[in-house]
């Protein structure tokens, strides 16, 4: 058989507003590591014949796509779906149904675990796979090849009849045991990160699973898994070779404590590792020792959540974490001269005025991390503040499901607007990014600290992209979800 791997476009991505908003794939560029790592699980157990596609890397259009099915032929085509892009990956896969009516189409990632009965009931979706897909996804393939019974199959869901037959999902333990990535299958080339070196940077995944709880948060994948600093050290080697030096650690918790760390780090160091490095973690699993070593083995940057700007507040969002830890993780960074980021959230619902955006701002400038994002609030299903919220009657808890069940290109993400409406919300959105960057100090102290003429171009065109670039009249819908006259895909 034949399996084509594709990572969709994102053409038509969910929105808040439709004017001015920093959108990360604008400034980096990441593979997609949940594909890769099925490729290379496919290619080590099995003789099929894989393909690994990224279009939005390659810049395709839908006219592109269509080509590649013709000319690829595949038997399979999997998919890594995400809510804010299904627009796009139902619009893709019903071009792969138009193409080849017999292809099979299964689809993988985070949407799955929210939606996965609305996902089937779009009919050119014949297999889900929820959870770790890499070996469930071999199994689905064997069976299918073979025509054996599917219902030993981990994570697998599908439609049988008018029945929907859901498998309970299985964890992979040991992350060791999986292959690599299969990167090799992609143009290494088309990668990047802005906070980076920029230079073209390897994306590397260390763990799975994130054991903290934060209430906004609708990550279910609860069991922390780890690889060996061994094992990470052996895949940074096979970066190195193609002429990858620089990474990102692109966990949801690499430093589930500092000693992990530094057993990474005394890794790299031992094996005499020539590269730079950054990852995301929290502000309560650092120490001295932690930071000293990191720099020594070539951490340029971190970037930490934080999100709101006082400790009571940080209780009500179950960040477990509080405002005086935050300010030692960033003076110790410094210390080190390791670069730091930081992430904030405005609109929770303990934000009852624009004081309470003024005050997070304020916080965040005391705090002075070099680059600071920030985000409005967005909840979705399964996260205890989206339920507190469903309960209380301050969101719809159909919005979501409705647009998993039909997508459209112009939907508005259901916000709390209980104190704060969208219109000021936005405002107040663009007012942080400004006020947080454009500072004189601030500016200075960037231009003198940057590496390179190459560096400053690349910052500079970035700078210009989020605060002048020219965009469409900002349209605020009377309401959240499926805009009225919106276009929907033909059935």
């Amino acid at each position: 058989m034949k399996i084509l791997l594709l990572n969709p476009p994102r053409f038509n991505m969910i929105k808040i507003s439709s004017d001015w908003f920093v959108d990360l794939g604008e400034i980096s560029s990441f593979p997609p590591i949940g594909l890769m790592y099925i490729a290379g699980y496919l290619r080590k157990h099995s003789n099929y014949k894989i393909s690994l596609v990224d279009s939005i890397a390659e810049g395709m259009s839908y006219s592109d796509i269509e080509i590649l099915f013709k000319k690829e032929q595949p038997d399979v085509l999997g998919i890594t779906a995400f809510t804010f892009t299904f627009y796009d990956v139902l619009k893709t896969i019903k071009l792969a149904k138009m193409v080849n009516p017999k292809i099979i189409v299964v689809l993988g990632g985070p949407h799955i675990s929210m939606f996965w009965q609305e996902t089937l009931s779009h009919k050119e979706v014949d297999y889900i796979i929820e959870g770790d897909g890499e070996i469930s996804f071999l199994k689905l393939l064997n069976s299918l090849e073979n025509k054996d019974a599917l219902l030993k199959i981990p994570g697998l869901i599908y439609k049988q009849k008018n029945t929907i037959i859901k498998n309970e999902p299985e964890t992979i333990t040991n992350l060791d045991a999986l292959q690599f990535p299969a990167f090799d299958l992609l143009n290494l080339s088309k990668y990047y990160s802005t906070l980076g070196t920029q230079k073209n940077v390897g994306t590397i995944c260390t763990s799975r699973g994130c054991p903290f709880r934060c209430s906004y948060c609708q990550v279910r994948d609860k069991k922390y898994r780890y690889r060996t600093s061994g094992n990470i050290a052996e895949e940074l080697q096979l970066y190195i070779k193609k002429g990858i030096d620089d990474f990102f650690f692109f966990d949801d918790m690499f430093n589930i404590t500092a000693d992990r760390v530094l057993s990474i780090c005394n890794e790299i160091l031992k094996q005499k590792l020539k590269i730079t490095w950054s990852f995301r973690g929290r502000v309560d699993q650092v120490n001295e020792e932690m930071f000293k070593l990191a720099k020594a083995a070539g951490c340029r940057l971190v970037l930490f959540g934080i999100e709101d700007y006082t400790n009571e507040n940080l209780k009500k969002i179950n960040k477990n974490i509080t405002i005086e830890q935050s300010i030692t993780a960033i003076k110790l960074a410094k210390k080190y001269k390791i670069l730091t980021s930081t992430n904030w959230i405005i609109g929770f619902p303990h934000h009852k005025s624009e004081q309470d955006i003024y005050k997070l701002l304020k916080t965040a400038k005391k705090i002075n991390s070099d680059y600071a994002q920030f985000s409005i609030l967005q909840l979705m299903p399964h996260s205890k503040m989206y339920n507190d919220c469903i309960e209380e009657k301050t969101l719809n808890k159909n919005t979501w499901s409705d647009f998993a069940k039909n997508p459209t290109p112009d939907f508005y993400i259901e916000l709390y607007e209980k104190y704060l409406t969208r219109k000021k919300l936005v405002e107040l959105y663009k007012m942080c990014y400004k006020k947080y960057y454009i500072r004189f100090f601030y500016i200075v102290k960037n231009i003198f600290k940057t590496n390179s003429w190459t560096e400053f171009m690349v910052k500079s065109k970035v700078f210009f992209k989020i605060f002048f670039q020219k965009r469409e009249k900002d349209v605020i819908p009377a309401k959240a979800g499926i805009q009225k006259n919106s276009k929907k895909l033909d059935s």
